[in-house]
């Protein structure tokens, strides 16, 4: 599982998010095609490194014609809809530009589908957050966890005239989210960054993981005081469990659900951070045929697991106790196959490889690229790693 850990000490905002990502190792090709893929024309993306108060930090810069436009949310969650963007991709930008939208509304007090933009509709604040996403994706993050968000002080001219510190829209964003008093002032935290890290951070405490790449990723301003930059840190975690080795297990039971909602169920579990999630047909009072939802998961996701349990679910009562688990060493490797390169889970008990389980999601999309059956591409995979 891979993770990663945004450190927004003098603040974030979606240029500097997306430098953070590509100086952590997010190839810039990737971040460029999907930009490329936008309906957007006037514009150029590049990337550089700068120094910031002493610190190397990559810069990312957006370049276009286009001075100033007003975009309504509905154009630009139909724009992203038009762009051939990977799912991924497209659903953390949809999810940014909806929140958001969101924000704007409530600050400006009228409805959603009548939200323009001003500044976040320009063509920078559209290239920052998706090309936030597409480097995220380049980089096969499952997690993104986040450090508390700095708050900070003093005015900035906007679309409407002199508006205080933070954005209101910001600081709407930033409702629920741990803060603290920086003491500085100047915008830290932009509009677009709080959108993204609203919709794809979690303020979890980090699960162990082993740091195998650092990035900085540099605002505009340069003060003396302390370096514009945001921080984040990739790396891969152990398959997860407490580090106690118990988890927790919740478990219901439900008469009244078609199988569509239950297989909807069972994915919604799993994005929400359930290590497992299992269907058993049960029977229950009266006779009735049923179905026991199971799920297992770290003790801090208890709660949103409960929360899916009971928004996607139909039962009224939640029951969990704490498991043990024994589980083996694990390592992630790759092999080459005359289909591409496919990642291999092994599973060892002591210094011997007793399991080794090619993904299936690699599988999956290089049997449907190379119109083969998923089978073959499997075995292929086993037999590259047994050589």
């Amino acid at each position: 599982m891979r993770l990663a850990l945004l450190e927004p000490f003098a603040g974030v905002a979606g240029d500097m998010l997306v430098g953070a990502l590509v100086d952590a190792g997010a190839p810039f090709r990737a971040v460029r095609a999907a930009l490329e893929a936008l309906p957007l024309e006037g514009f150029t993306v590049s990337q550089r490194k700068v120094l910031r108060c002493g610190v190397t930090a990559r810069k990312f810069r957006v370049k276009h014609k286009e001075d100033h436009h007003h975009r309504g949310l509905t154009t630009i969650l139909k724009m992203l809809k038009k762009a051939k963007l990977q799912k991924p991709v497209r659903e953390r930008a949809v999810a940014a530009f909806t929140l958001l939208g969101e924000a704007e509304a409530k600050v400006h007090g009228v409805s959603v589908d009548d939200v323009h933009f001003h500044e976040v509709g320009a063509v920078d604040a559209i290239c920052d957050i998706v090309g936030a996403a597409a480097a995220l994706h380049a980089l096969e993050i499952d997690a993104l966890h986040c450090r508390a968000m700095p708050l900070f002080h003093g005015s900035v001219k906007a679309a409407h005239g002199m508006i205080p510190l933070p954005a209101p829209a910001t600081l709407h964003l930033m409702r629920g989210m741990p803060v603290y008093d920086s003491g500085l002032q100047g915008e830290l935290v932009t509009p677009t960054g709080a959108a993204c890290v609203a919709a794809w951070a979690t303020f979890d405490p980090l699960p162990p993981l082993v740091p195998d790449a650092i990035g900085y990723g540099a605002g505009d301003r340069d003060p003396k005081e302390y370096p514009n930059v945001c921080r984040v840190m990739t790396g891969e975690a152990p398959e997860p469990g407490d580090a106690d080795g118990t988890l927790s297990e919740l478990v219901c039971d439900v008469d009244d659900a078609t199988p569509q909602v239950l297989g909807h169920l069972l994915e919604r579990l799993l994005e929400a951070g359930a290590l497992d999630a299992t269907l058993q047909p049960t029977q229950m009072k009266k006779g009735r045929p049923g179905t026991r939802v199971t799920a297992l998961c770290l003790h801090a996701r208890v709660p949103a697991i409960e929360e899916v349990l009971f928004r996607e679910g139909t039962t009224l009562g939640v029951r969990r106790h704490a498991v043990d688990r024994t589980e083996l060493p694990r390592k992630i490797v790759s092999v080459k196959t005359r289909f591409g390169n496919v990642r291999v889970k092994l599973g060892y008990l002591g210094r011997e490889v007793v399991h080794a389980a090619p993904e299936y999601e690699d599988c999956r999309a290089l049997a449907e690229s190379a119109g083969v059956p998923l089978r073959q591409v499997l075995e292929e995979a086993v037999a590259q790693w047994c050589r």
